[in-house]
């Protein structure tokens, strides 16, 4: 591959592309720590001076990466918010099913997008601080438009979705632990779905009895 920096916008926009696809693989397989730009130039074949024509750090490469997993993840989201004609429970089951599959289908995309802190930034702090509390309220806001209708004045949604989030987050983390690998003589809790499918019916049973008759 030729090492000069792309020309047309055509050109520089399918570079771009190639770099965060490739950026996106080295974050999955290093973590945020262990990642650096010159692997990550070895990786595709360009100089290093040439891969910070398009982006100055890893820290900003992760946030446009970031930009663009949770730009998908809203895209699939809302359909299933704005769509919805049933009741609030019904609504919060299908967000927890979203959000199952989602983190199953690629767990590696997952933990980078919920789990793993971004680059440290190096020298002042930028504007790109701002993303790292979005990307977790937007989702909260999601399921809180979930139990927007009937909930009683009492509760406070926010504080309601917050754990909400909590409890359905750490069943993701928890069912990719050794304690659900069959391959391990610990793994003594069932498979991943039957325990899905058990807080699934907790959390309707206690938001059921939080919504107003």
């Amino acid at each position: 591959m030729s090492k000069s920096r792309a020309r047309s916008p055509e050109a520089k926009d399918k570079q771009i592309q190639r770099i965060i696809t490739e950026a996106r693989e080295l974050f999955y397989e290093v973590g945020t720590t262990g990642f650096s730009m010159r692997a990550l130039a070895k990786r595709l074949d360009m100089s290093q001076s040439n891969l910070y024509n398009y982006y100055s750090s890893k820290r900003m490469l992760w946030f446009e990466i970031m930009r663009q997993d949770f730009t998908e993840l809203r895209n699939q989201i809302q359909p299933i918010v704005l769509n919805h004609k049933g009741t609030s429970v019904e609504l919060l089951e299908k967000l927890t099913d979203f959000y199952f599959d989602f983190a199953e289908s690629n767990y590696r995309r997952y933990k980078l997008m919920f789990v793993l802190p971004p680059p440290p930034a190096e020298g002042q702090r930028s504007e790109d601080e701002k993303f790292i509390p979005q990307k977790t309220l937007k989702l909260l806001n999601w399921i809180e438009s979930a139990l927007s209708q009937g909930l009683s004045k009492d509760i406070d949604s926010n504080k309601l979705s917050l754990y909400l989030w909590s409890v359905i987050h750490g069943t993701v983390l928890l069912t990719n632990t050794i304690l659900f690998d069959p391959d391990y003589s610990v793994s003594n809790f069932g498979s991943k779905t039957e325990f899905k499918n058990f807080v699934k019916e907790q959390l309707k049973k206690q938001i059921s009895q939080l919504i107003i008759d």
